[in-house]
């Protein structure tokens, strides 16, 4: 452990995310990430078995540090139109105080050797598919709730999973254009509950 607190496996995933998030997969060394943790090379081998493996984990963690940011913002909250709000409002707040965790989704989704991919997109996968579950069963209750009209749980929450996927575009790929999501985000909140309710929201986001 560091003068910081710090383990030294924690420092080998901090750097290992600012070098991966501003260098790239392939402009970034296992020697690279070694120097900046001031270790031997060999020695980050007795926690990850390769560089593949690293950054499986460090997407592993910002894909579960995202969610459980998003989760935790719905608990308590009955309305169905008040959890999407609060779940929308998380999603961008993360997406802005994250970059690094960002950096690394938008690295492994786009920027990765095609013999990494499929371990890749095996755990998005997994993360949208609990996700998905949660949200249908979400969008059961607005529909039981007579919040929203119709009776297609699954395309609600499809349609949910697009629309967020939509609005962090811009602050994962486009940096500079983040501040005019979060301008716009009481805007684009409000087309998406009229589309699936017919009413306008009655909740206004606060971020």
């Amino acid at each position: 452990m560091d003068d910081t607190g710090s383990t030294t496996h924690d420092k080998l995933l901090r750097e290992a995310a600012r070098l991966f998030a501003s260098r790239g997969y392939s402009g970034t060394s296992m020697s690279d990430i070694a120097h900046e943790v001031g270790v031997r090379k060999a020695s980050l081998y007795n926690y990850y078995g390769s560089k593949a493996d690293l950054l499986i984990a460090l997407l592993e963690q910002s894909l579960t540090s995202w969610q459980a940011a998003c989760e935790q913002s719905l608990v308590g909250i009955e309305s169905v139109e008040r959890r999407l709000a609060a779940y929308l409002e998380s999603a961008v707040a993360f997406s802005r105080t994250h970059p690094q965790a960002m950096g690394i989704i938008r690295l492994a989704a786009g920027h990765v050797p095609s013999e990494l991919r499929r371990r890749v997109r095996s755990l998005i996968a997994r993360h949208e598919s609990s996700w998905h579950r949660t949200l249908v069963g979400m969008f059961e209750d607005a529909i039981e709730r007579d919040e929203i009209p119709g009776n297609d749980s699954a395309a609600l929450a499809l349609f949910w999973s697009v629309f967020i996927d939509g609005i962090l575009v811009n602050p994962i790929f486009a940096t500079a254009k983040t501040e005019a999501v979060v301008t716009n985000l009481q805007s684009l909140w409000t087309f998406f509950w009229r589309g699936v309710s017919g009413t306008s929201p009655h909740t206004e986001l606060t971020i």
